[in-house]
């Protein structure tokens, strides 16, 4: 009898760049991986689906590829991604979403950006965004996306567009 492969086993991952701002103040840079499958959509997992996981711990490679880690998923504040690596989804509700203008503080930190705002027309402030389940919020902003941890939030402002 042959020892089984347990390789085939193994989830196959994408490697995405990230940037994690941990809630003691460090910053790493690395990679993440994610599933190149999701359970519910067609296409890979969304980061956004990803980092609101209820796993605690995630692998994490650094970008000077000294050797994996892992970090706890209650611990990041910020975790931002290329856009690139964004798919939105192509739910045909999304041509109603609103998009609000925000600035996000944790702490000392800022993050400026947008939201969109997917859910039913009684439901489109960003308070009642704010107040999803999910654990993180994810902000806009030109090529990056932030995927900022609710319970790490201070303050959300909506600037006045000019």
């Amino acid at each position: 009898m042959s020892e089984p492969d347990y390789r085939e086993l193994r989830v196959p991952t994408t490697a995405v760049e990230a940037e994690v701002l941990c809630a003691d103040g460090r910053t790493f840079r690395g990679k993440v991986f994610i599933p190149e499958v999701a359970s519910t959509h067609r296409g890979p997992m969304r980061p956004a689906e990803w980092i609101n996981d209820p796993s605690p711990f995630f692998p994490f490679l650094p970008a000077d590829e000294t050797g994996a880690f892992l970090m706890s998923r209650k611990q990041v504040m910020v975790f931002t991604v290329s856009a690139a690596f964004i798919e939105e989804p192509d739910d045909p509700g999304e041509a109603g979403a609103v998009r609000r203008r925000v600035v996000v503080e944790c702490g000392s930190r800022r993050i400026e950006g947008h939201v969109l705002i997917d859910m039913p027309s009684h439901q489109m402030r960003a308070l009642d965004y704010l107040n999803r389940a999910d654990p993180f919020l994810i902000v806009r902003d030109g090529d990056r996306h932030h995927l900022i941890r609710k319970e790490r939030i201070t303050r959300v402002t909506e600037p006045k567009e000019n």
